[in-house]
């Protein structure tokens, strides 16, 4: 394997962020005439030194590092969209109707480039008492005329399509959305080391909910009296306990193609069983991705009273897992039965002519395009009051996790109840009361809208996101295809950045969770808008990337955690220089099991050396840009937190004992300027 080239200083901006934050009445606004006038002559550059050319492309071959120079072309981004350049719109308003809020934007072209204009927050109205959806958009776009001075609805509430000639109206019309209840899932397979972990790759990937696994090779044959004559017997106890469960979905898998194949056709008795004994009326949907040579006799026994899809086996071969057409599936079936069925979605979808997107599918595609257009492994995370989601992509590899039982919203009482308090209390000082601290999540859970102002508040709602992000990775110890210990960027969204946490407490926060390794810059989607402009790059790429870049992402610093082995009796494991590029020297020792936040501003450099005094290991395999006999040496891009230095080592070393532990998590926040 060759060098990684990672390129921390991944973004640089040339253009002045606009006065984008929340205000109590709106969540985000920016008149077009104040635009105009902070804009002057300024243009949006990806990075910082690339090689403007005639054609409108940038070179960004001798930043990467990499063999052949990679161009930046806005016209293959306008291709990517499926359009001409002439057939662009160029003014595009977009809504995402999220578990607790819905959120509009309009972007348009200003000064030459792609802008957010305005965004504004409302509650999402899925719910009670208005059980429409399309009311809290009318809201917040109700809310945005009045903040842009545009009228986007006509006397009918309509949306005004296309722009007018004055500037009201918008060209066209995106939405996303992830207000929806989770897929109710069972897996029945024949092998749980095999088949039935091939398929919870794929759920896992969805925004699927897992009720209960069977494993037949586990249940000892007490399948005997449902499987005889291949008709559908008395139902056994499991057969009773998946009725009650009424999942909305049956995934059935087992064997390899071309193996054996009365095994499915028991499996599938039982299956049979369970839609015998629920109603007719809520019978679940049975997806069969095993043995291919055994479709045709498990319909014959399931079709009869279920309604079932067929697709590729999750595991062809032994050698060979194939998640990727039961996770399609299980998409097209969430859409169907879920997001479709959205109060309200039908009105939102004649909007869209492309359809509406789930927020995790257009929060994948923001990921992917960092990943391929910079050459980057990309973290991107998705902290939701709904769900979590949780993206690792090398642009030709992808993993995503999303995780709907628990969240950081409504799904806090659920995670409070699994993990207990005593994990949460360990990663906050002992000046916070457990019970104090069960009453704060709960408030929030019911509360899932409610923005917490108190550092109090904060810091209990970060220890609890701990404790879900460790979750959310265990969906993933059973795949090695990517890891994610060796990461370029990691791109944050969601409600903690929103409700304003610190971004050292945050940043501490992902590494207390998160296995990542080596030497990674940090960007925060501040607006919480990504996941709505990956739907927008379907239509304009150019605008969705230029708005991203300009007025969504905030560097937040670059992070540097090395795999430590300290020299026994040596407390000082690392020596760093740092020199900006303003001027100075700074010299720090960093010792064994402490953390160094060195302050390094948005937009500024320094040349930075980091030497061990022991057995020093950057990233995974050690092939990171700049690392030479474990000496790392070159310039890298500060943020509003500034560089950050782990050496607590990994795993990190927890306290047996739970007070020393909490007075080790206050050592550790004050360390990290949380």
């Amino acid at each position: 394997m060759g060098e990684r080239h990672h390129n921390p200083d991944w973004r640089h901006r040339l253009i002045p962020r606009l006065s984008l934050y929340p205000t109590r009445q709106s969540f985000v606004a920016a008149r077009v005439r104040c635009a105009y006038a902070r804009l002057g002559n300024h243009r949006t550059r990806f990075y910082h030194d690339c090689v403007r050319r005639d054609s409108g492309e940038f070179d960004f071959g001798a930043r990467l590092g990499a063999g052949q120079p990679i161009v930046f072309s806005l016209a293959r981004l306008a291709a990517d969209s499926q359009m001409t350049m002439a057939e662009l719109p160029t003014s595009i308003l977009f809504a995402d109707v999220g578990a607790a809020a819905t959120k509009v934007g309009l972007l348009g072209l200003v000064a030459g480039q792609y802008r957010m204009i305005g965004a504004t927050r409302t509650p999402t109205t899925v719910g009670a008492p208005y059980h429409d959806a399309m009311v809290g958009v009318h809201q917040a776009i109700m809310q945005l005329q009045a903040l842009t001075g545009r009228r986007l609805l006509d006397g009918q509430g309509m949306l005004i399509k296309p722009a007018r000639a004055d500037g009201d109206g918008a060209d066209a019309f995106t939405a996303v959305t992830s207000a929806t209840m989770p897929l109710r899932t069972v897996v029945i397979g024949l092998s749980r080391d095999y088949s039935v972990t091939g398929a919870m790759r794929a759920v896992n990937s969805t925004y699927a909910q897992v009720e209960h696994t069977i494993a037949v090779d586990e249940e000892s044959g007490r399948w005997g009296t449902t499987a005889q004559d291949g008709r559908a017997g008395g139902p056994s106890d499991a057969v009773e306990k998946l009725a009650m469960l009424m999942p909305d979905v049956i995934v059935m898998v087992g064997g390899i193609d071309g193996g054996a194949v009365t095994p499915l056709l028991e499996m599938a008795s039982i299956v049979a069983a369970v839609g015998a004994a629920m109603d007719s009326t809520r019978r679940p949907l049975v997806v069969f991705a095993g043995n291919r040579d055994a479709r045709g006799q498990v319909a014959e026994r399931i079709g009869s009273l279920m309604e079932m899809r067929v697709v590729d086996n999750v595991l062809p071969a032994l050698d060979r897992v194939n998640p990727g057409p039961l996770q399609t599936e299980l998409e097209n079936i969430y859409r169907q039965q879920q997001v479709e069925k959205i109060p309200g979605l039908d009105k939102l979808a004649a909007w869209a002519p492309r359809g509406v997107m789930t927020s995790a599918d257009a929060f994948t595609r923001v990921a992917e395009y960092l990943a391929r257009k910079y050459q980057l492994r990309v973290l991107a995370l998705d902290l939701g009051a709904g769900a979590t989601t949780l993206i690792h992509t090398n642009g030709a590899q992808l993993k995503r996790a999303i995780l709907e039982e628990w969240s950081i919203g409504y799904g806090l009482e659920q995670l409070v109840d699994a993990v207990g308090m005593e994990k949460i209390m360990r990663w906050l000082p002992a000046s916070f009361e457990p019970s104090q601290v069960h009453a704060q999540l709960l408030n929030q859970a019911i509360h899932p809208t409610a923005t917490p102002t108190r550092w109090h508040d904060l810091t209990a709602l970060n220890a609890a996101g701990r404790e879900l992000l460790s979750k959310v990775t265990q969906l993933w110890q059973d795949d090695p295809t990517l890891t994610l210990m060796d990461s370029d960027l990691v791109l944050l969204t969601g409600a903690p950045i929103a409700r304003g946490s610190k971004p050292s407490a945050l940043l501490l926060m992902l590494l207390d969770a998160l296995d990542v390794r080596g030497i990674f810059s940090v960007a925060a989607d501040t607006m919480g808008l990504a996941p709505a402009l990956g739907a927008v790059a379907g239509i304009n790429a150019e605008a969705a990337a230029q708005a991203l870049e300009s007025d969504c992402l905030v560097t937040w610093g670059t992070v540097f955690v090395p795999e430590l082995a300290p020299r026994s009796g040596e407390p000082v494991v690392l020596n760093v220089q740092v020199q900006p590029a303003r001027g100075g020297r700074l010299e720090v020792e960093v010792k064994y099991g402490s953390l160094e936040l060195i302050p390094l501003g948005e937009g500024e450099k320094a040349q930075v050396e980091l030497r061990g005094t022991g057995n020093v290991r950057w990233g995974k395999n050690g092939t990171i840009a700049g690392v030479k006999n474990n000496v790392f040496k070159r310039e890298v891009q500060g943020g509003t937190a500034g560089l950050l230095i782990d050496a607590r080592g990994r795993p990190l070393p927890f306290m047996e004992n739970l007070e020393r532990q909490r007075d080790k998590a206050q050592e550790w926040m004050w360390e990290a300027g949380a």
